[in-house]
């Protein structure tokens, strides 16, 4: 079987998408499961951020043409696989468990990283449309919280990790599929890693922008690691957690399908700035209320504080020019998805204990920062 591009690839976001749908909301609950508590649970999950964004920087290396680009997917892949299985075999010993859990977070970060580059690449070859494929990527993400979370709550916590092992299992054979089209280098090679990350910064408006969303992004670090077990305790069973969670990634889902269609002309300020104030309400509320209607409803807002975020950023990379790209697209993944979501997951780690009500007022005192940094004015039609 040679399957095109886009099924490739759309077969790989599936089963990656897949896999993280289960990790990121239910694997503090399998540590919890383990007998480890809130503050050391965040201590792993904010680390984990920042091996992310080590792996994602240290196997970019290993690629030097678009033909290494299928065999360092496969190994990353099967390596993945090995570890989440000897992570259940290295529970009872928290610093092999640090270990196992760092390793992992970097094979999977470097995993989504070459992926993309991967799609860049086949973009310029045979016109492949990017956005529809990573659409099936967050529908993954919606089955695997939504399907597994119930199978969770069916079979235990103490079998998250299992589960993982099984889907990434799925994953790994999907990798060794042979697309029909192979990647090819052009003259500007897109699997070359860009230097020169300083001097972008040095931009004022960009580096505002890069400011604003990593706190957009940060101020998740208390939803993404904590909702579950917050929710819990508030009396909403595994089960329902996991359609929250989904219903999230649906809107997110629907913004991206219609987000041209509707925000085309709107300016990067006026975006940016909507994410921040849905980001201000959603956490603000969440902080004060207990009735599962009310969260279902703000679980909605994902797609403003997440999806619409991204969709600006995305937006205000494509103004620059060309060779700057892929650096601003590096450094929009190493600043918000990685090193803001780590340092906010340690924060976290420290308010929930004490309140979840707290952490999620501190989460919103940090998404109002955000409006003071976003700058005006600033347009990409």
């Amino acid at each position: 079987m040679n399957p095109r591009p886009f099924t490739w690839l759309s077969l790989s976001f599936f089963g990656y998408f897949c896999a993280y749908g289960v990790f990121v909301p239910f694997f503090p609950v399998w540590l919890k499961s383990q007998a480890y508590g809130a503050e050391l649970i965040g201590l792993v999950v904010a680390s984990s951020y920042f091996f992310r964004f080590a792996g994602g920087l240290l196997f970019a290396n290993f690629v030097k043409r678009a033909h290494h680009l299928l065999s360092t997917l496969r190994v990353l892949a099967w390596a993945s696989v090995g570890v989440m299985a000897s992570i259940s075999i290295v529970a009872e010993n928290f610093w092999l468990l640090f270990v196992a859990i760092g390793l992992f977070s970097m094979l999977n970060s470097a995993g989504i990283a070459i992926t993309d580059t991967l799609a860049t690449t086949w973009q310029q070859q045979v016109k492949l449309d990017y956005g529809k494929a990573r659409l099936i990527g967050s529908a993954a993400y919606v089955v695997g919280v939504t399907v597994f979370g119930n199978l969770i709550g069916v079979i235990g916590n103490q079998n998250i990790v299992w589960i993982l092992t099984a889907l990434l299992f799925l994953y790994a054979l999907m990798q060794m599929l042979s697309p029909s089209v192979a990647p090819a280098d052009n003259n500007q090679s897109t699997v070359t890693t860009p230097v020169g990350f300083t001097e972008l910064l040095k931009d004022p408006i960009t580096f505002r922008v890069l400011m604003a969303v990593t706190l957009i992004q940060g101020s998740h670090a208390g939803y993404y690691v904590y909702s579950v077990l917050y929710w819990t305790q508030l009396g909403i069973n595994v089960e329902t957690t996991s359609l929250l969670w989904g219903l999230a990634v649906c809107a997110e889902i629907i913004l991206f399908f219609f987000s041209n269609r509707l925000f085309r002309k709107w300016s990067i300020s006026k975006l940016l700035y909507i994410a921040t104030i849905g980001a201000i309400a959603r956490w603000g509320l969440f902080a004060i209320t207990d009735n599962l209607w009310l969260i279902a409803l703000l679980q909605t807002f994902h797609s403003l504080t997440f999806a619409l975020m991204h969709y600006a950023v995305i937006r205000y990379i494509g103004t620059q020019p060309q060779s700057s790209m892929a650096k601003l697209q590096s450094l929009y993944n190493g600043l918000a998805n990685c090193a803001g979501v780590g340092v906010m997951t340690a924060i976290a780690g420290q308010l929930y204990p004490i309140s979840g009500q707290l952490m999620f007022i501190v989460m919103t005192g940090v998404a109002v920062t955000a409006l003071a940094v976003v700058p005006r004015g600033v347009r990409a039609l």
